[in-house]
Protein backbone atom coordinates (compact mmCIF):
# COMPACT_ATOMS: atom_id res chain seq x y z
CA UNK A 1 0.00 0.00 0.00
CA UNK A 2 2.80 2.13 1.15
CA UNK A 3 4.84 1.63 -2.27
CA UNK A 4 1.46 2.53 -4.37
CA UNK A 5 1.09 5.77 -2.59
CA UNK A 6 4.34 6.48 -3.06
CA UNK A 7 4.57 5.47 -6.86
CA UNK A 8 0.95 7.14 -7.46
CA UNK A 9 2.63 10.56 -5.40
CA UNK A 10 6.20 10.11 -7.51
CA UNK A 11 3.70 9.95 -10.43
CA UNK A 12 1.69 13.23 -9.61
CA UNK A 13 5.16 15.22 -8.77
CA UNK A 14 6.19 14.14 -12.43
CA UNK A 15 3.40 15.26 -13.98
CA UNK A 16 3.39 19.03 -11.73
CA UNK A 17 6.62 19.03 -13.11
CA UNK A 18 6.51 18.47 -16.68
CA UNK A 19 3.06 20.43 -16.94
CA UNK A 20 4.57 23.36 -15.21
CA UNK A 21 5.21 25.83 -18.24
CA UNK A 22 5.30 30.06 -18.53
CA UNK A 23 2.49 31.23 -20.24
CA UNK A 24 3.80 32.03 -23.66
CA UNK A 25 3.36 35.22 -25.87
CA UNK A 26 1.43 34.88 -29.52
CA UNK A 27 1.99 35.01 -32.89
CA UNK A 28 1.08 37.98 -34.83
CA UNK A 29 0.56 37.08 -38.76
CA UNK A 30 2.50 38.99 -41.06
CA UNK A 31 1.83 42.05 -42.01
CA UNK A 32 2.13 44.12 -38.86
CA UNK A 33 -0.21 47.12 -39.42
CA UNK A 34 0.99 50.12 -37.63
CA UNK A 35 -2.92 51.05 -36.51
CA UNK A 36 -2.56 47.62 -34.30
CA UNK A 37 -1.12 47.12 -30.89
CA UNK A 38 0.37 49.28 -28.28
CA UNK A 39 2.26 51.84 -29.73
CA UNK A 40 2.22 55.59 -28.88
CA UNK A 41 0.24 56.45 -32.24
CA UNK A 42 -2.50 54.64 -31.58
CA UNK A 43 -3.35 56.02 -27.78
CA UNK A 44 -6.11 58.42 -27.28
CA UNK A 45 -5.15 61.54 -25.70
CA UNK A 46 -7.46 63.05 -23.10
CA UNK A 47 -9.25 66.64 -23.69
CA UNK A 48 -6.24 68.05 -20.74
CA UNK A 49 -3.58 66.58 -22.40
CA UNK A 50 -2.18 68.64 -25.03
CA UNK A 51 0.99 67.92 -27.79
CA UNK A 52 1.52 71.20 -27.39
CA UNK A 53 2.98 70.08 -23.77
CA UNK A 54 4.86 67.39 -24.58
CA UNK A 55 6.27 65.49 -21.26
CA UNK A 56 8.41 62.75 -21.36
CA UNK A 57 9.26 61.12 -17.32
CA UNK A 58 12.16 58.39 -17.06
CA UNK A 59 11.65 55.91 -13.49
CA UNK A 60 15.14 54.36 -12.79
CA UNK A 61 16.57 51.34 -11.07
CA UNK A 62 16.81 50.71 -7.11
CA UNK A 63 13.94 48.77 -5.79
CA UNK A 64 11.23 49.92 -3.58
CA UNK A 65 13.20 52.98 -3.66
CA UNK A 66 12.56 54.13 -6.95
CA UNK A 67 9.16 53.05 -6.56
CA UNK A 68 8.44 55.51 -3.56
CA UNK A 69 10.85 58.22 -5.54
CA UNK A 70 9.02 58.12 -8.45
CA UNK A 71 5.47 58.04 -6.17
CA UNK A 72 6.47 61.44 -4.84
CA UNK A 73 7.11 62.68 -8.02
CA UNK A 74 3.43 61.60 -9.24
CA UNK A 75 2.08 62.72 -6.65
CA UNK A 76 3.67 66.75 -6.62
CA UNK A 77 3.07 66.60 -10.70
CA UNK A 78 -0.69 65.67 -9.31
CA UNK A 79 -0.76 68.86 -7.27
CA UNK A 80 0.60 71.68 -9.85
CA UNK A 81 -1.82 73.33 -11.19
CA UNK A 82 -1.13 74.45 -15.21
CA UNK A 83 -3.47 76.67 -17.59
CA UNK A 84 -4.61 78.70 -15.27
CA UNK A 85 -5.37 76.01 -12.60
CA UNK A 86 -7.44 74.46 -15.27
CA UNK A 87 -5.51 70.71 -15.22
CA UNK A 88 -2.35 69.83 -13.59
CA UNK A 89 1.04 69.35 -14.94
CA UNK A 90 0.28 65.37 -14.24
CA UNK A 91 -2.45 65.58 -17.17
CA UNK A 92 0.35 66.50 -19.06
CA UNK A 93 2.64 63.56 -18.72
CA UNK A 94 3.37 61.86 -22.47
CA UNK A 95 5.52 59.08 -22.00
CA UNK A 96 6.97 57.34 -19.13
CA UNK A 97 9.62 55.13 -19.63
CA UNK A 98 11.17 53.06 -16.64
CA UNK A 99 13.32 50.28 -15.51
CA UNK A 100 13.64 47.44 -13.22
CA UNK A 101 12.32 49.24 -9.49
CA UNK A 102 10.77 52.20 -11.51
CA UNK A 103 9.01 49.54 -14.08
CA UNK A 104 6.32 49.32 -10.77
CA UNK A 105 5.28 52.30 -10.58
CA UNK A 106 4.59 53.24 -14.56
CA UNK A 107 2.98 49.85 -14.97
CA UNK A 108 0.26 51.20 -12.46
CA UNK A 109 0.26 54.03 -13.18
CA UNK A 110 -0.70 53.17 -16.79
CA UNK A 111 -2.99 50.42 -16.16
CA UNK A 112 -5.27 51.70 -13.07
CA UNK A 113 -5.12 55.90 -14.13
CA UNK A 114 -3.98 58.73 -11.59
CA UNK A 115 -6.29 58.21 -8.37
CA UNK A 116 -6.12 54.60 -8.25
CA UNK A 117 -2.18 55.33 -8.33
CA UNK A 118 -2.10 58.02 -5.50
CA UNK A 119 -4.70 55.63 -3.03
CA UNK A 120 -3.30 52.17 -3.28
CA UNK A 121 0.21 52.05 -4.65
CA UNK A 122 1.70 52.38 -1.46
CA UNK A 123 -0.50 49.51 0.21
CA UNK A 124 -0.07 47.06 -2.74
CA UNK A 125 3.67 47.86 -3.39
CA UNK A 126 5.76 50.07 -1.33
CA UNK A 127 5.39 48.65 2.03
CA UNK A 128 5.08 45.26 0.91
CA UNK A 129 8.73 42.66 0.86
CA UNK A 130 7.40 41.07 -2.82
CA UNK A 131 10.75 39.65 -2.75
CA UNK A 132 10.09 37.70 0.40
CA UNK A 133 6.31 37.16 -0.42
CA UNK A 134 8.01 35.48 -3.82
CA UNK A 135 10.53 33.11 -1.63
CA UNK A 136 7.39 31.95 0.76
CA UNK A 137 4.88 31.63 -2.29
CA UNK A 138 7.94 29.04 -3.91
CA UNK A 139 8.89 27.66 -0.59
CA UNK A 140 5.76 27.28 1.89
CA UNK A 141 3.49 25.91 -0.76
CA UNK A 142 4.75 22.75 -2.14
CA UNK A 143 2.73 22.67 -5.50
CA UNK A 144 5.00 25.84 -6.07
CA UNK A 145 7.94 24.37 -5.00
CA UNK A 146 7.37 21.30 -7.13
CA UNK A 147 6.62 23.74 -10.52
CA UNK A 148 9.78 25.84 -10.03
CA UNK A 149 11.66 22.11 -10.35
CA UNK A 150 10.69 22.30 -14.24
CA UNK A 151 13.01 23.69 -16.99
CA UNK A 152 10.14 25.85 -18.11
CA UNK A 153 9.01 27.39 -15.00
CA UNK A 154 11.52 29.75 -13.13
CA UNK A 155 11.66 32.15 -10.26
CA UNK A 156 10.59 35.05 -11.69
CA UNK A 157 7.38 33.26 -13.59
CA UNK A 158 6.72 32.73 -9.93
CA UNK A 159 6.81 36.56 -9.14
CA UNK A 160 5.02 37.50 -12.37
CA UNK A 161 2.26 35.18 -10.93
CA UNK A 162 2.53 36.76 -7.71
CA UNK A 163 2.23 40.28 -9.41
CA UNK A 164 0.00 39.43 -11.24
CA UNK A 165 -2.90 38.68 -8.52
CA UNK A 166 -1.81 40.69 -5.96
CA UNK A 167 -0.40 43.93 -8.06
CA UNK A 168 -2.31 44.16 -11.57
CA UNK A 169 -5.32 41.87 -11.32
CA UNK A 170 -5.02 40.18 -14.35
CA UNK A 171 -4.72 43.32 -16.74
CA UNK A 172 -2.84 43.31 -19.90
CA UNK A 173 -1.43 45.47 -22.74
CA UNK A 174 -4.90 45.48 -24.34
CA UNK A 175 -5.97 47.13 -21.15
CA UNK A 176 -3.18 49.40 -20.90
CA UNK A 177 -3.63 50.71 -24.33
CA UNK A 178 -7.41 51.25 -23.58
CA UNK A 179 -6.23 53.41 -21.05
CA UNK A 180 -4.83 56.20 -23.26
CA UNK A 181 -1.77 58.08 -22.40
CA UNK A 182 0.90 58.72 -21.13
CA UNK A 183 2.14 55.59 -23.00
CA UNK A 184 4.23 53.25 -20.37
CA UNK A 185 7.48 51.92 -22.01
CA UNK A 186 8.86 49.29 -19.68
CA UNK A 187 12.60 48.08 -20.78
CA UNK A 188 14.33 44.22 -19.77
CA UNK A 189 17.98 43.97 -20.76
CA UNK A 190 17.89 41.26 -24.03
CA UNK A 191 20.52 38.60 -22.28
CA UNK A 192 22.12 37.52 -25.38
CA UNK A 193 22.29 40.61 -26.98
CA UNK A 194 23.18 42.96 -24.02
CA UNK A 195 20.93 45.41 -25.23
CA UNK A 196 17.96 47.02 -24.13
CA UNK A 197 15.09 45.27 -24.59
CA UNK A 198 11.56 47.54 -24.69
CA UNK A 199 8.06 46.21 -24.36
CA UNK A 200 6.52 48.07 -27.17
CA UNK A 201 4.23 46.08 -30.30
CA UNK A 202 6.96 48.08 -32.46
CA UNK A 203 9.69 45.43 -31.05
CA UNK A 204 7.32 42.48 -30.91
CA UNK A 205 6.95 42.93 -34.32
CA UNK A 206 10.77 42.05 -34.70
CA UNK A 207 9.44 38.85 -32.83
CA UNK A 208 6.57 38.35 -34.81
CA UNK A 209 4.35 38.79 -31.86
CA UNK A 210 1.38 40.16 -30.25
CA UNK A 211 1.96 42.70 -27.21
CA UNK A 212 -1.54 42.41 -26.70
CA UNK A 213 -2.45 39.38 -24.02
CA UNK A 214 0.81 39.83 -22.28
CA UNK A 215 0.15 40.39 -18.85
CA UNK A 216 1.79 43.72 -17.77
CA UNK A 217 3.03 41.94 -14.84
CA UNK A 218 4.90 39.63 -16.92
CA UNK A 219 6.71 42.39 -18.02
CA UNK A 220 7.39 43.90 -15.06
CA UNK A 221 9.05 40.38 -13.84
CA UNK A 222 11.28 40.53 -17.17
CA UNK A 223 12.37 44.74 -15.96
CA UNK A 224 12.96 43.94 -12.47
CA UNK A 225 14.85 40.45 -13.07
CA UNK A 226 17.64 40.94 -11.25
CA UNK A 227 20.19 38.66 -12.10
CA UNK A 228 20.97 35.66 -9.59
CA UNK A 229 18.30 36.52 -7.21
CA UNK A 230 16.05 35.89 -10.46
CA UNK A 231 15.46 34.42 -13.40
CA UNK A 232 15.44 35.18 -16.73
CA UNK A 233 11.70 36.05 -17.89
CA UNK A 234 11.47 34.18 -22.35
CA UNK A 235 9.26 35.36 -25.03
CA UNK A 236 8.90 33.60 -28.05
CA UNK A 237 10.51 34.34 -31.31
CA UNK A 238 8.45 33.31 -34.38
CA UNK A 239 10.40 34.84 -36.88
CA UNK A 240 12.92 32.52 -36.34
CA UNK A 241 13.29 29.04 -38.80
CA UNK A 242 13.23 26.72 -35.34
CA UNK A 243 12.24 27.39 -31.61
CA UNK A 244 13.73 30.62 -30.26
CA UNK A 245 13.11 32.37 -27.62
CA UNK A 246 14.27 36.11 -26.38
CA UNK A 247 15.59 35.95 -22.39
CA UNK A 248 15.21 38.99 -20.54
CA UNK A 249 16.83 40.30 -17.15
CA UNK A 250 16.92 43.44 -15.45
CA UNK A 251 16.19 46.61 -17.38
CA UNK A 252 18.81 48.47 -15.07
CA UNK A 253 22.03 46.74 -16.61
CA UNK A 254 22.06 48.78 -19.91
CA UNK A 255 19.34 51.39 -18.82
CA UNK A 256 19.21 52.22 -15.39
CA UNK A 257 17.61 55.36 -15.62
CA UNK A 258 14.91 54.06 -18.10
CA UNK A 259 16.10 56.75 -20.77
CA UNK A 260 17.34 55.13 -23.37
CA UNK A 261 13.99 54.86 -25.19
CA UNK A 262 13.14 58.86 -24.29
CA UNK A 263 16.69 59.76 -25.99
CA UNK A 264 15.81 57.32 -29.07
CA UNK A 265 12.39 58.67 -29.20
CA UNK A 266 14.23 62.52 -28.96
CA UNK A 267 16.35 61.99 -31.50
CA UNK A 268 14.39 59.59 -33.83
CA UNK A 269 11.50 58.32 -32.48
CA UNK A 270 7.58 59.96 -31.93
CA UNK A 271 9.05 62.78 -30.21
CA UNK A 272 10.80 63.60 -32.98
CA UNK A 273 7.89 63.59 -34.85
CA UNK A 274 5.65 65.71 -33.57
CA UNK A 275 8.33 68.51 -32.74
CA UNK A 276 9.25 68.36 -36.71
CA UNK A 277 5.52 68.66 -37.18
CA UNK A 278 5.12 71.69 -35.30
CA UNK A 279 2.92 70.91 -32.88
CA UNK A 280 5.27 70.82 -29.63
CA UNK A 281 5.64 74.25 -28.06
CA UNK A 282 7.45 72.98 -24.78
CA UNK A 283 9.04 69.88 -24.65
CA UNK A 284 10.02 68.37 -21.03
CA UNK A 285 12.05 65.71 -19.79
CA UNK A 286 11.77 64.40 -16.15
CA UNK A 287 14.41 62.28 -14.40
CA UNK A 288 13.96 60.63 -11.42
CA UNK A 289 16.99 58.87 -10.42
CA UNK A 290 16.74 56.71 -7.44
CA UNK A 291 20.74 55.82 -7.70
CA UNK A 292 22.28 55.34 -3.94
CA UNK A 293 25.64 55.62 -2.60
CA UNK A 294 26.08 52.38 -0.33
CA UNK A 295 28.60 52.61 2.67
CA UNK A 296 32.49 51.54 1.25
CA UNK A 297 32.82 48.80 3.33
CA UNK A 298 34.97 46.63 0.36
CA UNK A 299 38.34 48.78 1.23
CA UNK A 300 37.96 47.89 5.06
CA UNK A 301 38.99 44.90 4.83
CA UNK A 302 42.30 42.66 3.76
CA UNK A 303 39.60 40.06 2.44
CA UNK A 304 38.06 39.48 -0.77
CA UNK A 305 34.43 40.29 -1.25
CA UNK A 306 32.32 37.31 -1.78
CA UNK A 307 30.37 36.33 -5.44
CA UNK A 308 27.56 38.26 -4.74
CA UNK A 309 29.55 41.78 -2.84
CA UNK A 310 31.36 41.89 -6.26
CA UNK A 311 28.42 40.90 -8.26
CA UNK A 312 26.51 43.77 -6.62
CA UNK A 313 29.28 46.50 -6.44
CA UNK A 314 30.23 46.11 -9.86
CA UNK A 315 27.27 46.07 -11.71
CA UNK A 316 26.06 49.03 -9.66
CA UNK A 317 29.73 50.99 -10.72
CA UNK A 318 29.07 50.17 -14.18
CA UNK A 319 25.22 51.16 -14.23
CA UNK A 320 26.08 54.54 -12.18
CA UNK A 321 28.60 55.05 -15.31
CA UNK A 322 25.85 55.11 -18.13
CA UNK A 323 23.52 56.72 -16.09
CA UNK A 324 25.40 59.80 -15.63
CA UNK A 325 27.08 59.48 -19.75
CA UNK A 326 22.53 59.32 -20.48
CA UNK A 327 22.02 62.08 -18.21
CA UNK A 328 24.65 64.67 -19.76
CA UNK A 329 23.74 63.50 -23.19
CA UNK A 330 20.17 64.40 -22.49
CA UNK A 331 20.90 67.74 -21.26
CA UNK A 332 23.53 68.60 -24.02
CA UNK A 333 20.64 67.10 -26.60
CA UNK A 334 18.34 70.00 -24.97
CA UNK A 335 21.10 72.61 -25.34
CA UNK A 336 21.75 71.89 -28.98
CA UNK A 337 17.78 71.91 -29.51
CA UNK A 338 15.85 74.32 -28.26
CA UNK A 339 17.04 74.84 -24.35
CA UNK A 340 17.46 78.22 -22.79
CA UNK A 341 21.21 78.55 -24.15
CA UNK A 342 19.95 77.65 -27.40
CA UNK A 343 20.14 80.06 -30.57
CA UNK A 344 17.18 77.98 -32.12
CA UNK A 345 14.20 80.21 -31.75
CA UNK A 346 11.88 77.79 -33.88
CA UNK A 347 12.01 75.18 -31.70
CA UNK A 348 10.26 74.28 -28.80
CA UNK A 349 11.65 75.62 -25.14
CA UNK A 350 13.08 72.52 -23.75
CA UNK A 351 12.87 71.81 -19.63
CA UNK A 352 15.37 69.17 -18.22
CA UNK A 353 14.48 68.30 -15.10
CA UNK A 354 16.35 65.91 -12.77
CA UNK A 355 15.11 64.15 -9.36
CA UNK A 356 18.68 63.15 -7.76
CA UNK A 357 18.43 62.45 -3.84
CA UNK A 358 22.24 63.46 -4.68
CA UNK A 359 21.03 67.09 -4.50
CA UNK A 360 19.32 67.02 -0.94
CA UNK A 361 20.73 69.92 0.55
CA UNK A 362 21.12 68.61 4.23
CA UNK A 363 24.11 66.28 4.42
CA UNK A 364 22.63 63.44 7.20
CA UNK A 365 19.73 63.74 5.50
CA UNK A 366 21.42 63.30 2.00
CA UNK A 367 23.80 60.54 2.74
CA UNK A 368 21.17 58.58 4.98
CA UNK A 369 18.81 58.23 2.07
CA UNK A 370 21.65 57.63 -0.67
CA UNK A 371 22.68 54.36 1.54
CA UNK A 372 19.17 52.69 1.77
CA UNK A 373 19.42 49.91 -0.27
CA UNK A 374 18.13 48.78 -3.26
CA UNK A 375 15.71 45.90 -1.94
CA UNK A 376 12.00 44.52 -2.58
CA UNK A 377 11.20 45.74 0.79
CA UNK A 378 12.00 48.98 3.08
CA UNK A 379 10.52 50.59 6.35
CA UNK A 380 6.91 52.24 6.01
CA UNK A 381 9.17 55.21 7.66
CA UNK A 382 11.76 55.06 4.80
CA UNK A 383 9.41 55.17 2.29
CA UNK A 384 7.68 58.39 3.54
CA UNK A 385 11.37 59.71 4.03
CA UNK A 386 11.57 58.97 0.19
CA UNK A 387 7.97 60.31 -1.53
CA UNK A 388 8.65 63.71 1.22
CA UNK A 389 11.99 64.34 -0.64
CA UNK A 390 11.03 63.76 -3.97
CA UNK A 391 8.42 66.34 -3.36
CA UNK A 392 11.16 68.19 -2.07
CA UNK A 393 13.60 68.02 -4.38
CA UNK A 394 10.84 69.24 -7.13
CA UNK A 395 10.18 72.05 -5.49
CA UNK A 396 14.01 73.08 -4.94
CA UNK A 397 14.37 72.61 -8.63
CA UNK A 398 15.28 76.03 -10.27
CA UNK A 399 14.31 74.19 -13.70
CA UNK A 400 11.31 72.96 -12.16
CA UNK A 401 10.41 76.66 -11.26
CA UNK A 402 11.50 77.68 -14.49
CA UNK A 403 8.83 75.49 -16.29
CA UNK A 404 6.02 75.98 -14.06
CA UNK A 405 6.83 80.04 -14.66
CA UNK A 406 6.43 79.33 -18.50
CA UNK A 407 3.58 77.26 -18.46
CA UNK A 408 1.60 79.85 -16.03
Amino acid sequence: MRRSTGLALGIAVVAVVGCAHFPENHALPPPYPARMGYRFDNLRADVANTDSVLVCVSFSGGGVRAGALAYGVVQRLATTPIAGGRKTLLDEVDIISAASGGAFPAAYLGVFGVQAFLDEFRERVLVRDLGMETLWRGTLCPYNFVRICSPWFNRSDLAAELYTDTIFRGRTYADLQRRGRPFVVLNATDLAQGTRFEFTQDRFDALGSSLSRVPVARAVAASSAFPVLLTPVAFRDFTADALRYVHLVDGGLVDNLGLGYVLEAYRRGVVRGLVEAGKVETLVFIVVNARNRPPDEMGGSARAPGAIDVLSWGLSAAIDGRADDQGELLIDLARRNGGAASDNVNGPRVHVIEVDLADLPDLERRERLLSVATTFGLKPAVVEELIAAAGELLDRSDAFERLLDELR
